[in-house]
């Protein structure tokens, strides 16, 4: 979330070591690429490597949209670790 003092992050998701699945879902959630004029907040997609952050995508969304990211964060990430494996 952007602020006065920066970026500030508040929320993560750990979507665990199968990368395909992680880039089919981050493909998949409601955002723009461009900023807009609704763009509060953004989605970063961000690979680990020996504890290091290697950003691999910036997505903008409006607080509606972040809703409906979250629930389907939840539910495609239960799915994938309950039903799938």
């Amino acid at each position: 979330m952007k602020t006065l003092k920066g970026i500030e992050t508040y929320g993560c998701f750990h979507l665990g070591h199968d990368e395909a699945f992680a880039r089919r879902l981050y493909a998949s959630l409601v955002a723009g690429e461009e900023v807009s004029v609704d763009s509060v907040i953004t989605i970063d997609m961000v690979k680990r490597e020996g504890g290091v952050p290697f950003p691999q995508g910036l997505r903008h969304c409006s607080y509606e949209q972040l809703a409906v990211n979250i629930r389907l964060i939840t539910k495609e990430l239960f799915k994938h670790l309950n039903l799938e494996n």
